[in-house]
C-alpha cells in the first residue's frame, strides 16, 4: 500500500488533535482541583465563606449504631471513590422499631485535614446557614438513601432549599459521610477515599 506525503500529515494532525484536546479538557478543570492528601485545614480564597460546624460532639460511630429499642445501618458500595461519580449510601432501620430521625438532609460531608475532620460546605453570604431538620421516623425496613455527585456543583445542590458552595475545591484524599441524625444515638458515618 502506497502512503504519501499528505496521509503522513494527516496522520500526524490527527494525532495532535487528539493529544491536545486532552490537554484541553485537563485545563478546563475535569478532575479534583483542590489540595491532595490531608491538608493542615481547609481554606477558601472566598472572604464572605462561612464553613458549615460540626451539629455534634460525640465520635462517629462506623457503619451499625444500636440504640434502646432498634439498630440502624449504614451503608455504601465502595470505599474508594472517584471524582464525577456518584456518591451512594443507604440508612437502613434493620431493628424491631422505628428510630426517630431529623430527616433526611442532617448530615455532614467531611475531609480529613490536620485539625481534625471539616465540612467541606459552606455559605457564600458572610453569614452561617444551618441544614433544615424535620422531625420524622425511620420504621423498621425503611431507608433513606443519598446519591451525591461527587463535585463541587453536585454536592452544593444536593441540599433542596439551602444555598451551600464547596470551597476549596475537592482534592484526593480522604473524606467521610456523617449522620448526625439519629435522636438519642450517636452519629453514623461511612469513609472513603476520592480519587482523580
Amino acid at each position: 500500500m502506497d502512503h504519501t506525503r499528505r496521509d503522513a500529515l494527516a496522520g500526524s494532525a490527527l494525532a495532535l488533535s487528539v493529544a491536545t484536546a486532552g490537554c484541553l479538557d485537563f485545563a478546563a478543570g475535569d478532575g479534583p482541583q483542590g489540595p491532595e492528601g490531608t491538608p493542615a485545614t481547609l481554606t477558601c480564597d472566598d472572604d464572605g465563606f462561612v464553613r458549615l460546624g460540626q451539629p455534634f460532639e460525640a465520635s462517629v460511630t462506623e457503619t451499625l449504631v444500636e440504640t434502646d429499642e432498634t439498630t440502624v445501618e449504614l451503608s455504601t458500595e465502595g470505599a474508594t471513590e472517584t471524582y464525577g461519580q456518584s456518591l451512594r449510601l443507604v440508612l437502613r432501620n434493620t431493628g424491631d422499631a422505628p428510630a426517630a430521625t431529623l430527616g433526611e438532609s442532617a448530615y455532614s460531608l467531611q475531609r480529613e485535614t490536620g485539625e481534625g475532620w471539616l465540612d467541606i460546605r459552606g455559605s457564600t453570604s458572610g453569614e452561617a446557614v444551618e441544614l433544615p431538620r424535620t422531625e420524622a421516623s425511620l420504621d423498621t425496613s425503611s431507608a433513606y438513601s443519598w446519591d451525591i455527585t461527587l463535585t463541587e456543583s453536585g454536592i452544593a445542590d444536593a441540599v433542596d432549599g439551602v444555598d451551600l458552595e464547596v470551597c476549596p475545591p475537592l482534592g484526593d484524599g480522604t473524606y467521610r459521610f456523617v449522620y448526625w441524625g439519629l435522636v438519642d444515638a450517636p452519629p453514623i458515618g461511612a469513609e472513603f477515599e476520592l480519587v482523580g
